[in-house]
């Protein structure tokens, strides 16, 4: 094994070592830090990033990667982890979903890869994540960890892309499973905005790096019972790779979504759900209500699919045209 570095941090095989590197100049002339931690293994093997808080808001991401890096030993590691808990600081900064300094950038750090070095500042960030850090590192897997935003509760599930070298596409899919979240949703052409071309998840299997992201409930409050399998999924695919020994979890019954669906009101007024995130649904079946101010249903929203909740919108009040729900369908057989 032999030094593993980046940007200005340092780890000697059988190391971990934790500090900032530097990202663009701020105002003030400072340089943005982005906490990064180097596990350096003292055996071969292979190399994993492992990243949360693409959105600052993202609580239980943040927590899950902190706590999996925690528990590593690097003496008894096999291969290199570079973890980067918070991967938008200037969001987490202000405990806000994106980036926001002024009526001209609220950028959604986590639709801007691959980035820019001559880009705006979330160009620029996804530059440095994914070509300073993953590809300098040679990473052989991206975990890309996030939750629901503010407002909005998913069950935990895992999301991959299949568009990309089948090799890279395999591994993905290898991997995503072993984190053994309830639902895994193929991030193809129908996926909907888990298919993005610019998310970070997308880029990478595209480029041939085996790659998956994870939603893990809601972005706040912060809730250990999410965090925690974040941080067992984690712990899993390290092992499924031969990095760390142990025995993985309990295997769980998961679910392979793909065609996504935005449901959306037709009205605004008070919402009621009829069903949470992560239940089965048919085609047609109501799934929320919507009143004015009067007490009078002025909506029922019905889902477009047979298939599973992955997500819902809990402000309690809408405006016409906001997403009350998305519902994801089973591949057809």
């Amino acid at each position: 094994m032999s030094l593993f570095k980046i940007g200005s941090l340092a780890a000697k095989p059988g190391e971990k070592v934790s500090g900032h590197i530097e990202a663009m100049e701020l105002v003030d002339g400072s340089r943005l830090p982005i906490a990064v931690t180097l596990i350096n293994g003292a055996a071969e093997g292979p190399t994993v990033f492992v990243g949360g808080g693409a959105h600052g808001d993202e609580i239980n991401g943040v927590r899950a990667v902190i706590d999996a890096v925690g528990r590593i030993d690097p003496a008894r590691l096999k291969g290199r982890i570079v973890a980067v808990p918070v991967q938008n600081p200037l969001a987490f900064r202000a405990r806000y979903r994106l980036i926001t300094f002024n009526q001209l950038d609220q950028q959604n750090m986590h639709r801007a890869f691959p980035g820019s070095p001559a880009g705006d500042m979330a160009s620029r960030n996804c530059h440095l994540i994914l070509n300073d850090i993953v590809v300098e590192a040679g990473c052989d897997l991206v975990i890309d960890c996030h939750t629901g935003s503010t407002g909005s509760y998913y069950p935990p599930l895992v999301f991959v892309s299949t568009i990309g070298p089948d090799e890279a596409v395999r591994r993905s899919l290898a991997a995503a499973r072993v984190f053994n979240a309830p639902f895994i949703i193929a991030a193809g052409g129908k996926a909907g905005v888990y298919a993005m071309g610019s998310m970070l998840h997308m880029v990478a299997v595209e480029r041939g790096i085996p790659a998956f992201g994870c939603e893990l409930g809601t972005a706040l409050p912060a809730e250990a019972r999410h965090s925690d399998l974040g941080a067992a999924g984690i712990r899993d695919v390290l092992i499924h790779l031969g990095m760390i020994e142990g025995e993985m979890g309990p295997r769980r019954t998961q679910i392979e979504l793909e065609e996504i669906h935005e449901v959306r009101s037709e009205r605004g007024g008070i919402c009621d759900y009829l069903v949470s995130p992560g239940d089965e649904v048919a085609k047609g079946q109501a799934i929320a209500r919507v009143i004015n101010l009067f007490g009078e249903t002025v909506h029922e929203a019905v889902s477009p699919v047979d298939g599973y909740v992955t997500t819902c919108t809990y402000w309690g009040s809408i405006n016409q045209g906001e997403r009350l729900a998305r519902v994801a369908r089973k591949p057809r057989t």
